[in-house]
């Protein structure tokens, strides 16, 4: 065969090759649990159809999704915080989506529908241990029932209320939004989590907040305006400034198809 032949064959199979390659390319997603279960099923679904870009979505909590990060086995990691100075040394990039906050949440049947912060307090520290003290069940202990220590929210309410170590009686999830599924299978529970694990759940009640005898519901309003217990940044961290299919997916996520995932699944903008 002719060598020219043979050398634009080899051009052409090498073009379509990375032409294929890059149609065919799956955006990896590793980090919050809380953002893989409220928006990455959904978005990954979306932008598939408009984009054709597949996803592989795993989820643990922001550190490990980082360590993914830095390992290259993951495009894309999400969590609750800032990047640490170290880890932007190592060229890691942070884009700010949207707002969450905590929530604390009892079972349907539990009669309360607000809890005042002192409470929330007494109860984390372990001096206020009977329902019936605060309008709850007669004669019931409450059970805590909290996310695991290297999340986000668990890391906020340690910080907002001071406690070293939680009650023993406590009950620690492997994931956020596991609080959701330990709380609706004990009446006389109480947990907190991201709200977006639990905005369209109908099993679970949200509680309101008392803070100075006014009760806060959590909307976007009060959250936007910080009436709310803490307003929490949630994050999209990429090794190096986007590019490509993971710049596309960001840009997504900004724009208004992405604001009405965000809002959809509890989560709140940024305003």
């Amino acid at each position: 065969m002719n060598k020219r032949w043979v050398v634009a064959i080899t051009v052409l199979v090498v073009f379509y090759s990375v032409a294929f390659s890059e149609a065919q390319e799956t955006i990896r997603y590793n980090g919050s649990s809380t953002i893989l279960k409220a928006i990455m099923n959904k978005a990954a679904t979306e932008f598939e159809a408009k984009e054709g870009i597949k996803f592989d979505l795993k989820g643990k909590h922001t550190a490990f999704g980082i360590n993914k990060l830095l390992a290259g086995e993951c495009d894309i990691a999400g969590g609750g915080r800032p990047l640490k100075e170290d880890e932007k040394k190592k060229g890691l990039v942070e884009t700010k989506l949207f707002l969450d906050t905590g929530a604390f949440i009892v079972h349907q049947s539990n009669p309360i529908t607000k809890i005042e912060l002192t409470q929330i307090t007494e109860i984390l520290k372990g001096s206020l241990s009977q329902w019936g003290e605060i309008g709850g069940p007669e004669g019931k202990k409450i059970i805590i029932i909290s996310p695991p220590v290297k999340a986000i929210h668990y890391k906020n309410m340690r910080k907002i209320i001071g406690f070293d170590t939680l009650p023993k009686n406590s009950i620690t999830v492997d994931v956020p939004p596991h609080v959701y599924q330990k709380v609706k299978s004990f009446p006389v529970s109480i947990g907190w989590l991201s709200h977006a694990n639990v905005a369209n759940k109908k099993d679970v009640k949200i509680l309101d907040i008392v803070f100075d005898g006014e009760p806060v519901t959590i909307n976007q309003e009060n959250v936007s305006s910080g009436k709310c217990l803490y307003q929490q940044p949630m994050y999209f961290y990429t090794k190096g400034t986007p590019k490509g299919n993971v710049k596309k997916f960001i840009e997504f996520m900004q724009s208004k198809s992405g604001d009405a995932i965000i809002t959809e699944a509890g989560f709140f903008l940024i305003q």
